[in-house]
């Protein structure tokens, strides 16, 4: 289907002398407003607590109000405020129930146990456990605590004496673990899966075999080290619900927390992605293309990009890894819709069409502007769905895609093109220099 009719003589580089001046400005002020106003990061990368709330679907229950609830919960445990609290929709596609709706709670604190909270529950239990007691706070692990006692103990009985102290600090739901269960446990589920991986009945026999042998051994188990873990944010999050909501609330299906250190990684990680993956483009264009188009190419990736992160400073969009798949793909989609144009460029070129440069990079434009046209259109059309309809986790990135396929087809015509043919005057005018000296 062809939208723009053949023949059709639009002069996009005459309107690009106008166009160059607003784009300038427009990265310009973009970078300044990342660099100095700055964006704040994401749970992903900041740390914090993922939590999936349940409520019965006809309550019409405001997100605002169990933002609320929430800010006072972390408010009263921790004496901070204005701390990063974010709720979305998390019943959308095949997380949907008809007589339920969930809601996906991030917080950006991994605990809501003070440190000095939980230095006075690990005095507590080596007060309690006498001389020889250790415990070890990981403070970048969430709500745990790592319990060396002198003696070996029996699990049951160790874990009843353990709630014993947590209970006179106010925390009844924990997860103990001995060391050697975990192993016992690891060690089973790996021969298990080599045994299941056979696919054989008597095989699958002796899997559960396996299994049946590891509940024996853990059943009497004695050990000396532990793993304690407090479920602070879903219980104390479940009672301040329920005041708020009443039987309107369901329940806190899950938490999940990530430290401070881990969002670090990942913030590394995401950083080194988006560099390899504009030194790909780099080399990829500099092997396809003659020096003139290289430029072009790059100077309207990092545009487009730096408008991004402007755009997110406007619109208070916090940098997530959402938001890197985000600006991976702006950069994928944009430099594909650039090269579709530098594709046509240099094959008007080679058929001797057009005279000079600009005249065969509008013909090129022109002869490329209904495919443009189409893709950028039927793309949008899907994120503009994913936008509206996706959910919260997506809506970020749907709509950075949003504005970024609309920068990658202005900027593919009105920056990378213009720059191509001015790259292009000023080679042929030094060779010209070159020539009369």
């Amino acid at each position: 289907m062809e939208w723009i009719k053949p023949g059709t003589t639009y002069d996009f580089m005459k309107a690009s002398r106008f166009w160059i001046p607003f784009t300038v400005s427009l990265a310009v002020i973009s970078t300044i407003a990342a660099l100095f106003i700055g964006f704040d990061s994401g749970i992903d990368f900041k740390g914090g607590s993922k939590i999936i709330v349940e409520f019965k679907r006809d309550s019409k229950i405001d997100r605002q109000e169990i933002k609320t609830v929430v800010d006072a919960l972390v408010e009263k445990q921790t004496g901070q405020k204005g701390t990063q609290v974010e709720v979305q929709d998390y019943d959308v596609g095949a997380n949907s129930q008809a007589d339920t709706a969930k809601f996906q709670v991030f917080t950006e604190l991994p605990s809501l146990l003070t440190p000095m909270k939980k230095l006075e529950t690990a005095k507590a239990l080596e007060k309690h456990f006498g001389v020889g007691t250790s415990v070890d706070i990981p403070f970048e692990a969430g709500d745990k605590f790592y319990l060396s006692v002198p003696a070996e103990w029996p699990v049951e009985a160790i874990g009843t004496e353990i709630r014993k102290v947590f209970a006179t600090t106010g925390f009844a739901h924990l997860s103990i673990r001995s060391d050697k269960e975990q192993q016992i446990r690891t060690d089973m589920l790996r021969e298990k899966d080599l045994l299941l991986s056979a696919k054989d009945d008597d095989v699958k026999a002796e899997a559960a075999r396996v299994e049946d042998e590891a509940t024996r051994k853990i059943a009497g188990i004695q050990d000396s080290r532990f793993t304690i873990e407090v479920e602070a944010i879903k219980d104390q999050l479940t009672d301040s619900l329920k005041v708020k909501f009443g039987d309107s609330f369901v329940n806190v299906l899950s938490t999940a927390s990530v430290s401070p250190s881990v969002g670090k990684e990942l913030f590394q990680s995401a950083m080194l992605a988006l560099f390899y993956a504009v030194i790909a483009i780099l080399i990829y264009v500099a092997l396809r293309f003659e020096l003139k188009f290289a430029p072009g190419a790059i100077i309207c990736l990092i545009h487009d990009v730096a408008v991004v992160f402007g755009v997110m400073v406007l619109f208070d969009i916090k940098f997530t890894l959402p938001v890197v798949a985000a600006l991976l793909t702006i950069i994928g989609y944009d430099i594909n819709d650039t090269i579709i144009v530098y594709d046509r460029i240099r094959e008007n070129l080679s058929k001797g069409k057009g005279g000079d440069l600009a005249k065969v990079v509008n013909l090129s434009i022109n002869e490329t502007l209904s495919r443009t046209i189409m893709t950028s259109l039927c793309t949008e059309l899907s994120v503009v769905a994913i936008w509206l309809l996706g959910g919260g986790t997506i809506k970020d990135f749907a709509f950075l895609m949003f504005i970024g396929i609309i920068l990658g087809t202005y900027s593919s015509i009105f920056v990378a093109s213009p720059l191509t043919i001015w790259i292009d005057r000023v080679v042929r005018r030094r060779a010209a220099t070159t020539a009369r000296a």
